[in-house]
């Protein structure tokens, strides 16, 4: 019976020479179930790279879609919560001046009437109790679609504002001023009473949130987040 060979694989047998082919069966050492011998001679097998390029000489990078360096920067920003504020808070802004304010005139349309049809006594036309109350119902009509035309710059600027640009960040900033400058005029005409057909509470909230609105969104599109998106973008 010939010598084990200390030197071999305890899950394959090795024959020396001159031994005979042991049968198949249990109590013989052989391979591992399921196991099976490679192929020497087997062609290799090529894994496909799901990040290659068109170009079989191009270089993987880490952002395989990525045309552009400025692209990878610009993933590497979500678009900040500052600038979606900053949005909302001049459509809030419009749609207080554009809506809200009209309506105010219809809170107590007697005595709007009423106003204009005693401003009318002393001119040259004056006006009856009737066609007073027509005017004054017909007055914030003209003054919503006025205000409406007057608003188109600012709900562009504030939708293009999403997208990163810096245009409407300065058009805003512009048109801002002149929103505090109205804010703070309407502030004091209804804080004072001025507006007789306007309660001075209800007119005062009104400048209150207006003031509030545009203060947020100018603010908003300029803290740090914001400016780092916009610069992003803009290096594209």
């Amino acid at each position: 019976m010939p010598e084990p060979d200390p030197f071999a694989s305890p899950f394959h047998h090795v024959r020396l020479p001159g031994e005979p082919e042991p049968p198949a069966g249990y109590g013989y050492l052989g391979p591992m179930p399921g196991a099976s011998e490679p192929n020497p001679y087997a062609a290799p097998v090529e894994v496909p790279d799901p990040y290659a390029a068109a170009n079989p000489y191009a270089v993987p990078v880490a952002f395989p879609y990525a045309t552009s360096a400025a692209d990878v920067h610009v993933k590497a920003f979500e678009r900040p919560v500052a600038l979606l504020v900053s949005s909302w808070s001049w459509l809030a802004a419009t749609v207080l001046v554009v809506l809200v304010l009209p309506a105010l005139f219809f809170l107590d349309p007697d005595v709007h009437a009423a106003e204009l049809y005693d401003e009318s006594q002393g001119g040259p036309d004056p006006m009856s109790r009737a066609e007073a109350e027509i005017v004054a119902q017909i007055t914030p009509m003209f003054f919503a679609a006025a205000l409406a035309v007057v608003a188109v710059p600012y709900v562009v600027a504030a939708v293009k504002l999403r997208g990163g640009r810096n245009w409407p960040r300065v058009v805003l900033a512009v048109l801002g001023g002149f929103g505090v400058v109205f804010g703070l005029g309407m502030l004091a005409a209804f804080s004072t009473g001025a507006v007789e057909y306007v309660n001075w509470l209800v007119g005062t909230v009104w400048a209150l949130l207006f003031l509030a609105a545009v203060l947020l969104g100018i603010v908003a599109m300029f803290v740090p987040p914001a400016n780092a998106y916009v610069r992003a973008v803009s290096a594209r």
